[in-house]
């Protein structure tokens, strides 16, 4: 048979259903780019350039060459500007061993 028994109340408190819920469409900042670390040749292959230039009986265009190079390398900057990686690879093709390592430095500072 039913009690009628009453329920004691539990004193709980009831949230309010009317609390603002944060918008949604707030935008979301960009993620930065990650910032490039600045290549900078090895010492060994500076010093062989610096030795390079000093084959003075090779003439003033070698000379100029290697200028350029250090000039791309940050070095002192040359009348002629900075060498590109597109001349120095004409030289690697043309058999100039030496210039390998020129190019591949090179390729690296430009970031390819």
């Amino acid at each position: 048979p039913p009690t009628n028994t009453p329920i004691p109340p539990t004193n709980t408190p009831v949230p309010p259903t009317n609390t603002p819920v944060p918008p949604t469409n707030t935008p979301i900042p960009p993620t930065p780019e990650p910032q490039a670390t600045a290549y900078k040749a090895p010492q060994s292959l500076i010093d062989d350039i610096n030795g390079y230039i000093k084959e003075q009986p090779d003439g003033s265009d070698h000379v100029k060459r290697w200028k350029r190079v250090l000039h791309a390398f940050g070095g002192d900057s040359h009348e002629d500007g900075p060498m590109g990686v597109t001349e120095a690879e004409g030289y690697r093709d043309r058999g100039w061993d030496r210039w390998i390592p020129v190019v591949e430095a090179l390729k690296k500072l430009k970031g390819d």
